[in-house]
């Protein structure tokens, strides 16, 4: 399925802000130091061209190992070592529908590798070709999987201080985890890029008109993965066909909510979204998302939703799309660059331990 032949998409391509909202790249608000390609116009442009790009040779062929995360699942991970002295362990989590060779995962590992850091790209439940290693579904509400893996680099000895950049849906568990976690989370900081913390609110905003490209998109990107999952066993519930289930909000109504235990896709959405927990961060973390995503609204990060932390910093940049962050400048993929500079000023600074 190819975005870029959506004749609404187009139509709504170089819009870049929402209806109302100032720009603040216009107002010389540049704190953020983003500035998108010139030939990335709008919020869609700056969503959808970067994921069609290819991601680059992270090196090495890194190694992969399994991680078992509840009796009987288990997941993979791929750690690649830098050519150096270690600066420490970057955690790497994938978005809805995508994997550890996904582009922004690849990009962010390279960077990582250049820096000196190990860089360990997470394949959640199912993914990446794990369909048979797993015995449930993949959810937001898994953050107990950002912990095994956690538990894993540390007892591997891998050096600290332990850093976890999770995207989009991965921002989400990554966040989860780590508020849940308060003062035991096992990381040192993290940083969610476009994490749809407050999950209801990101399917409705999906569910708007101008968002029926992505709707379909990932709802056809959940239909096949749990199309390869049942070669493998059996899920209940029907025939998982886009054009009959349609929207996201029903594949998680027929799938992933009885899959997780929960009654409906409401109550799977309340209990899974980090925002309630972000108030109890024990460790400095970051949120990156533009003002422009067209899935994940900026509104969702003020105080009413996340809470006071004094370990929450928000960075919201006028303009960047859903994870997209595609500047002009070196590295192309901004997102993982702020990523880093957040991650090695925190974990430098006095009087944090690792």
């Amino acid at each position: 399925m190819n975005l870029l032949f959506s004749p609404s998409l187009w139509r709504q391509a170089v819009r870049d802000l929402p209806p109302g909202e100032k720009d603040l790249t216009a107002s010389n608000d540049l704190t953020d130091g983003f500035r998108p390609a010139p030939w990335l116009p709008g919020r869609h442009l700056q969503t959808i061209l970067p994921t069609l790009l290819p991601g680059p040779s992270v090196g090495a062929e890194p190694e992969a190992r399994l991680v078992e995360v509840v009796p009987g699942s288990r997941i993979q991970i791929l750690v690649s070592s830098p050519s150096g002295a270690p600066r420490g362990t970057l955690v790497l989590i994938h978005g809805l529908g995508g994997c550890a060779d996904s582009g922004y995962l690849r990009r962010t590992a390279r960077m990582a590798l250049q820096r000196g850091w190990y860089a360990v790209r997470v394949n959640l439940r199912n993914c990446g070709g794990t369909e048979a290693l797993a015995q449930t579904l993949y959810n937001a509400g898994q953050s107990e999987d950002a912990g095994r893996v956690l538990e894993e680099i540390e007892a591997a000895g891998l050096p600290r201080p332990f850093g976890v950049v999770g995207f989009s849906l991965g921002g989400n568990l990554a966040l989860r985890y780590a508020g849940l976690a308060g003062a035991a989370c096992r990381a040192d900081a993290l940083v969610g890029i476009n994490p749809p913390v407050d999950l209801e609110a990101c399917v409705r905003c999906l569910e708007e008109p101008r968002n029926t490209v992505y709707q379909a998109y990932f709802t056809w990107k959940l239909c096949r993965l749990l199309r390869r999952i049942r070669r493998t066993r059996s899920v209940p519930g029907p025939f998982p066909k886009a054009r009959a289930i349609r929207s996201v909000r029903r594949f998680d109504t027929l799938y992933t909510a009885p899959d997780g235990g929960y009654s409906s896709a409401e109550e799977y959405y309340r209990h899974a979204s980090a925002a309630p927990h972000l108030r109890s961060l024990g460790v400095p973390a970051l949120i990156v998302s533009s003002r422009n995503d067209p899935l994940v609204p900026v509104e969702m990060f003020g105080e009413n939703t996340c809470g006071k932390s004094g370990n929450l910093r928000l960075l919201l940049p006028a303009r960047g799309g859903h994870v997209g962050y595609w500047q002009s400048g070196t590295p192309r993929f901004w997102a993982g660059k702020a990523a880093l500079d957040f991650l090695e000023q925190v974990t430098r600074s006095p009087g944090h331990s690792s």
